[in-house]
Parts: C-alpha cells; sequence; structure tokens
C-alpha cells in the first residue's frame, strides 16, 4: 500500500471518529438541556405559584377570607395529579386577581427573584429573565432580562402559564447557560480527546513515513548490490583465469577497480543509514507512551464526568418518586385513618368567610350543575397574611399540610408508616422504567441516627442517596431513599457518550498498537541495513581486498623464494574468486527466475554420487569438525539441472556447517517415490526460532539469532535462492526445525 493511501485512510479515520465524538457531545449536550429544562419547569411552577398565592394574602381583607375559587369540570371525578390541578388552580386565581380585584399585571420581578433563589440551590446557575407575552401573537411584552434570547443555543425554556387566558397574556421563564460553564463541562473534555487523536495519528503518520522512507533506502541499496554483484560476474571471472597464468598486475588492478566501486556502494549505504537515524526531530517512543496514558486518562475523566452527571440525573428521578410516595403516603394511608379515629374532623370547621366574588362563582356553578349536571371540582384559595413559601412540589406541600394538620388535631399518634411509603416508592420506580433496586431509611437529625429501614442499613460505595424530606416541622425526624448500584442504569443511561467514547478509546488504541508495530519494524529494518552493510563488507568488500591484497604481495616478488607460501596465496585468490563468482551467479540467476528468462537443461542427475561429492569437499573445506551420513541408494536420480541441484545442495550444506556448534552432524538421504524424488538434508544445528521459519525464504531474510550466535554472515539470499530453483522445477521446499536441536530441509523434486 501506498504511503500516500495509508496517511488518506488514516487521516479519513481521524475525522469520522472525531465526527462522532462530536456526535455523542451533541446528543449529551441535548439530553442535558432536557435535563435542565425539566428542574426549570418544576421551580418555575412554584415560582408562579408562591407569588401568585402571596397576592392573594396581601388583598385588604380579613385572615381566612375565602377571596378565589378556581374550578374545572370533571363529570367523572376522574383523578387529576396533584401538580397538574394546581397549575390550573394557580393560573385561574392569577386572572382572578387582575379581572376582580384591580391588580394591573402579575409582577415579574417577583417571579425572577423567587426563581432566582430557587435555582441557585439546585445548583443551576445562569442568566435568568421572565418574560411576559401574547401567545396569540408570541410577542414579548415586558421582560426582565432584554440580554436573554429563546433563541441562545445554550437556554432553555419553561412552559407557559396564564395570567389572564382571554387576553392570551402569559409568562414564561428562559434560563440561558454560560459558555464557560458549557466550555468547562464539555468543550474542554472535547479538546482533550480530539488533541488525543490528533497526536496518536500524527505520530502513526510520522513514524509510516519514517517505515516507507527506510523501505524505499533499503530497496535501493538492495538494487545496488544485485547491480554490483552481476556487473562483478565477467570480471571476476577473468581474474580467477589470471591465477593461472600468474598476471597479478592486472589481477591487482582490476581486484582495485571493484574494491572501489564496492566501498563507494557500501559509503552510500552507510550514509543513509546515519541520515536515518539523525532524521527523527521527536521521540516517537515518547509519543507512543503519552498517548496510551492519555487514552486511559481521557476514559476516566470521561467516565467520571458521565457518572456524576446521569447519577445527578438518577438522584433527581429518584427523588421525584419519594415525593409521590411520601404525598400518597400521607394521603392515602396516614389521612384515612385519621379520619377514621377523628369522625368528628371537617375541613371547612375553621372561620372563614366568602368574600362577594367567590360566593358569586359558586351561585353561579350551583345553577350549572342543576341545569346541566356538570360536576366541578373547587378549590378554594384562602387569604392569611403571611409570606407563604412554595419551596415544595405541590404534592409535598399537600403532604405537609396532611401531617401539620394529623399532628395538631389527631387524638391519637398516627405514625409515619415506612413500609407503605416503600411499597408506593419501589412501584413507583418500576412504572416509570427505572428496574435498580432502591430502599428507604429514616433516621434522626442531624445525628443521623438510624430509626427504621427497608432493605439494608448500609449505604455502600456507589450508592446514590437523595436529600433529606422532613418529617416535622422541626426537621428532628427525616427520610430519604438510597438506590442501590445503579451501574447498570448508569451504562444503559449514557450509551450516547460511551460508544463514541469507546470507538475514540480502540481508535487510540489501534494506533497506538500500529506506532509500536512501526517501531518494531522501524528497528527491524535498522538492524537489516547493519546486517546487510556487514554482508557486503564480509562477502564482497573483503574477499576482494584478499585477492587485491595476495596480487600485490605476489606481484611484488616477495614470495619468489617461498614456494608453500606461493601457493596457498594462489589456493586463498582462487577461493575468494569462487565465492564471488558464487554470489554472482545467484543473484543473475534470481535475476533471470524474476524476470522469466531463466533456462534449466533439465537430465537424469545420479543422486548418490552428487551427494557424497558435496560430502567430501565441505568436510576439507569446513572450518569446524563436520561428519557426514549418506542415505541414499545407488541408482536413485533427481530429473533437474546439474548445475542448479548441485548450488542449492551445496548452499544447504554450507549454512548446515554454519549455522552449527563445533561440531555438527549432517545427514544426506534422497528416496525415489511414485510421483518425486525426495532429498532431504538434515543437521544437529542450532536450530531455527518458530517465529522465523515462515520468512526464511524471503530475499535478503537471515536468521539473525542464528547469526548471533555463530557469527555467521550473507546476504540471506540463500534460501530464497533454494526455493526459487526448486520452483522453477516445479517442486517445493519444506522445512522442520527446533531451536537448539536440529534442521531439516525437505526437497521434492517432480519425476520426468
Amino acid at each position: 500500500m501506498k504511503l500516500r493511501t495509508v496517511i488518506s485512510l488514516s487521516l479519513v479515520s481521524l475525522i469520522a471518529v472525531v465526527l462522532i465524538q462530536l456526535g455523542g457531545m451533541l446528543y449529551a449536550f441535548h439530553a442535558q438541556m432536557q435535563e435542565a429544562e425539566k428542574l426549570l419547569n418544576k421551580c418555575f411552577w412554584m415560582s408562579f405559584t408562591e407569588t401568585v398565592d402571596n397576592l392573594v394574602n396581601n388583598l385588604p381583607y380579613p385572615d381566612n377570607s375565602i377571596a378565589i375559587i378556581a374550578y374545572a369540570p370533571n363529570p367523572k371525578y376522574k383523578r387529576i395529579d396533584g401538580n397538574e390541578r394546581n397549575k390550573r388552580t394557580s393560573q385561574q386565581v392569577a386572572q382572578a386577581l387582575q379581572r376582580v380585584y384591580g391588580i394591573k399585571e402579575i409582577p415579574l420581578a417577583t417571579i425572577d427573584s423567587v426563581l432566582h433563589n430557587k435555582l441557585r440551590k439546585l445548583d443551576m446557575d445562569g442568566t435568568l429573565t421572565v418574560e411576559r407575552i401574547n401567545v396569540n401573537t408570541n410577542e414579548v411584552l415586558a421582560t426582565t432580562n432584554p440580554q436573554v434570547s429563546i433563541r441562545n443555543f445554550a437556554a432553555v425554556t419553561s412552559e407557559t402559564a396564564f395570567t389572564f387566558k382571554s387576553r392570551g397574556e402569559a409568562v414564561r421563564a428562559i434560563l440561558s447557560f454560560p459558555a464557560k460553564e458549557m466550555e468547562k463541562r464539555l468543550l474542554l473534555l472535547s479538546f482533550i480527546t480530539w488533541l488525543l487523536l490528533g497526536t496518536a495519528v500524527y505520530a502513526l503518520i510520522v513514524q509510516m513515513k519514517s517505515v516507507f522512507r527506510q523501505r524505499h533506502d533499503l530497496q535501493k541499496q538492495q538494487q545496488d548490490f544485485y547491480t554490483l554483484a552481476e556487473e562483478m560476474k565477467h570480471p571476476v571471472s577473468r581474474m580467477k583465469n589470471l591465477i593461472t597464468t600468474e598476471n597479478w598486475q592486472e589481477i591487482e588492478a582490476q581486484s582495485n577497480v571493484l574494491f572501489e566501486r564496492t566501498n563507494a556502494t557500501l559509503a552510500h549505504a552507510k550514509a543513509e543509514i546515519r541520515q536515518g537515524n539523525t532524521g527523527r526531530p521527536i521521540s516517537l517512543k515518547a509519543i507512543s507512551i503519552v498517548s496510551l496514558v492519555g487514552v486511559f486518562l481521557l476514559l476516566a475523566v470521561w467516565s467520571g464526568y458521565l457518572y456524576y452527571i446521569t447519577s445527578q440525573k438518577i438522584r433527581y428521578h429518584a427523588e421525584e418518586q419519594l415525593e409521590e410516595a411520601f404525598y400518597r403516603e400521607a394521603d392515602l394511608h396516614r389521612y384515612p385513618l385519621f379520619t377514621k379515629a377523628n369522625p368528628d374532623f371537617n375541613w371547612d370547621s375553621s372561620p372563614g368567610e366568602f368574600l362577594p366574588y367567590p360566593r358569586r362563582m359558586m351561585n353561579e356553578l350551583y345553577k350549572v350543575y342543576l341545569e346541566k349536571g356538570y360536576r366541578y371540582r373547587v378549590q378554594l384559595s384562602v387569604i392569611r397574611h403571611l409570606y407563604n413559601k412554595f419551596d415544595e412540589d405541590f404534592r409535598v406541600k399537600m403532604a405537609y399540610d396532611i401531617q401539620d394538620t394529623i399532628s395538631l388535631r389527631s387524638r391519637v399518634p398516627i405514625p409515619f408508616s415506612l413500609q407503605f411509603a416503600d411499597s408506593v416508592f419501589r412501584k413507583q420506580l418500576l412504572e416509570t422504567g427505572f428496574p435498580d433496586r432502591a430502599d428507604i431509611r429514616w433516621i434522626r437529625y442531624p445525628s443521623r441516627e438510624l430509626i427504621l429501614y427497608t432493605g439494608s442499613p448500609a449505604v455502600d460505595f456507589g450508592d446514590i442517596t437523595t436529600r433529606l424530606f422532613p418529617l416535622d416541622k422541626d426537621s428532628t425526624s427525616c427520610i430519604f431513599a438510597v438506590v442501590r448500584s445503579p451501574q447498570r442504569t448508569i451504562m444503559s443511561t449514557t450509551w450516547y457518550m460511551q460508544v463514541p467514547l469507546l470507538i475514540a478509546f480502540l481508535f487510540v488504541s489501534l494506533c497506538v498498537f500500529f506506532q509500536i508495530r512501526m517501531l518494531r519494524a522501524q528497528r527491524r529494518l535498522e538492524q537489516f541495513q547493519k546486517d546487510f552493510t556487514y554482508s557486503m563488507i564480509h562477502d564482497m568488500k573483503s574477499p576482494l581486498q584478499s585477492v587485491m591484497m595476495g596480487a600485490h604481495i605476489l606481484a611484488s616478488g616477495k614470495l619468489a623464494d617461498k614456494p608453500e607460501k606461493l601457493v596457498r596465496y594462489r589456493q586463498v585468490m582462487g577461493d575468494e574468486c569462487e565465492h564471488l563468482l558464487t554470489l554472482s551467479n545467484r543473484v543473475v540467476m534470481l535475476t533471470e527466475i524474476d524476470r522469466g528468462e531463466l533456462e534449466l537443461h533439465k537430465e537424469e542427475v545420479a543422486l548418490r554420487p552428487l551427494l557424497r561429492d558435496i560430502a567430501e569437499k565441505y568436510q576439507l573445506k569446513a572450518a569446524k569438525t563436520a561428519h557426514f551420513d549418506i542415505d541414499c541408494e545407488e541408482g536413485c536420480s533427481v530429473y533437474a539441472d546439474a548445475f542448479c541441484l548441485r548450488e542449492i545442495l551445496s548452499n544447504l550444506v554450507d549454512n548446515a556447517v554454519k549455522y552449527s556448534n563445533e561440531e555438527v552432524l549432517i545427514i544426506l538421504s534422497g528416496k525415489k517415490t511414485e510421483d518425486e524424488t525426495i532429498v532431504r538434508v538434515h543437521d544437529s544445528g542450532i536450530g531455527i526460532p518458530l517465529s522465523e521459519q515462515h520468512k526464511i525464504f524471503n530475499k535478503f531474510e537471515r536468521v539473525a539469532s542464528g547469526s548471533r550466535k555463530t557469527g555467521a554472515s550473507g546476504f540471506g539470499l540463500g534460501l530464497n535462492y533454494v526455493l526459487q530453483v526448486v520452483s522453477a522445477h516445479g517442486g517445493m521446499v519444506k522445512v522442520e526445525s527446533m531451536e537448539g536441536s536440529y534442521s531439516e530441509f525437505t526437497l521434492q523434486f517432480p519425476l520426468r
């Protein structure tokens, strides 16, 4: 794959991950705005009711005067939620105050002030405005803060409360969250995410460019070697012939030319290695470590943030259900017991006087009921010259009113029933799709002494607790709920952020994984270049240097009177030329195979004499003790090119000697089957690691561990040469080896 393609795929993947992360952010932002809207609605209606109720209390009439009645048709006496009934009542009372009692308008500043205090208790800090609007034209008639607009992307709007429905006048609240807060909670974490993703991709791209450059340099170096080895064939053949004629001056001159060319190629390769080592402006290993650490830090920060906001949502939900359970326990359990124990009790027994307006309305409702049969739910608004705070919603306020009545007027004590409240609480959680286990605790305050509890008495780590709900006026007895192990719900409700986070985590992990692979590949290429350079020195430069020095000494005449040394020098020069010719022939043949130009002259080659000849040659040539065992029947033959067969078997025996300890046993065997001839070369050498066996037949590959143990050199062309030649014959090569024990190469040649 080309570098440009790899970089393009990396950048496209990065953009895709960023877009997914951005989508998750927007989803999370939308979810948070929905929760903020719920809280704003709850506080807005409490503030609206408090403002309207206290306008009633400030009317210039005696205490306990019934000033206004609110009513709603209900033919079937259908049960209406207490909060919804309170909303209708407050709106009717607001209209009656303006239409009957001369109040010009419901004061926005008062609603704003009350609402601001309630929101501050919930840590909802933002810019607030309360508007009076005409719902028919959507025109803003008045506002407490003109700078806040409903069009702000970080603003939530409450429900609309009518103040004069016949004229279409209503009020609403708008809460705008500050940009700094949004940045702190979302943008900062997202910026860290994108920075980490970008860093990981940048490190990966830099590493890939480095590896691609190294591969390109190595390919160029190998091509230079190919060219040099091919061009060396004829000059070396000529030098070998000149040894017999003792033309030492020409041999020296020719070897000097080849030596200079080899030295130039080697110098160029070394310069490229040095340039590659000094061309890294940054430590990619450090970037890899930073990326890994950053991944886990990011996961921890995001998870902590998601856990926090979701636990707050769960706490709010549990508090809503506990409010409902508290109200129902007071209304459906304690109040029936109270009325049964106090049969003479009457809610209307307290002194009170209907003012003219509510008296007239009651008469009209009675007439409608007689004429049409309509039934109405009626709620009275009574004047009490005290400031009445609505810090709880209507259900909880009603529960406290019932509780106060029972405490003051009951002849016998009627205690709060924790079991009844707990059963309602659990049922409400299940009905609202909240499957987590939860229970209620009843404590003394502020000592937090446990009075009674359901479920477990302990609050475990990870459990979520609600706020305290006082059961008496002095708040010495309170209840609260404990949501047990809500982690599953948190995970299921934050999937929209967990999925992008998981994708980002996997993406960065993959980047780091591939970066580590690139670092390993880079180190391997560096070692490969060093080994290749060492092989050039050992297999090309050193033989040429030996020939050149030998020719120089012989040309000087210093050994004229020393025939034994003269013979040895000539033999060494001949062996070095033979070594260079073997290398050159392999390169030429591999080039011909690559180009499809190799011509094989196949014939039946007697195998046993060939194996015996190779064994004798290496027994004399080897610098270490080599024992040979030949297991081949007389008459066994191979249909192959004789020269190529000798070359590949010699190469395998040479490797068996090189990659062994001080003493080695080599078994050469051959046999014929119905379909093929099988030749095996088995040695008791150092073996080949299992991790290396799949790549030893690749071009320029050498078993690094074996080389380090034995000091053996070479370009790594031998086994590739064996594979290519056997494949050209239509055969196969197999290897079986155990590190530190043995190696066995099996050659399979098809019959004629």
